[in-house]
């Protein structure tokens, strides 16, 4: 999984094609890698994301209490609001269908 958390202006709104990328196995491997600077490394996930999503005026927005569920909302918040994007790498979507039982050189339905 990979995300990229856009820099804001001076007005604290994102701004797209900046920001850090962000990459992990999980959601909350993503938050425990966002959190690391000296000032922020202290605080558990559920608090840091807490307090990231109050500075951005979302702090009314309810995360749950367990920390990897909270921590997929909270990117999934910050895809919504704009200040983040996900990354897909190719092998993260299947073209072929759901029930991947198509042909991808001919379209054609394998029985």
């Amino acid at each position: 999984m990979k995300i990229r958390i856009h820099e804001t202006d001076f007005d604290g709104n994102p701004v797209e094609c900046t920001g850090e990328f962000f990459t992990g196995a999980t959601a909350l491997d993503i938050i425990e890698s966002m959190k690391m600077d000296p000032f922020n490394a202290s605080f558990t996930p559920i608090d840091y994301m807490r307090q990231m999503l109050d500075r951005i005026g979302q702090g009314k927005f309810a995360l749950s209490n367990i920390p990897e569920e909270a921590a997929i909302q909270f990117l999934q918040r910050l895809t919504i609001i704009g200040y983040g994007v996900y990354i897909l790498a190719e092998d993260d979507i299947d073209i072929r269908g759901s029930s991947g039982n198509t042909s991808p050189d001919k379209g054609e339905i394998k029985n």
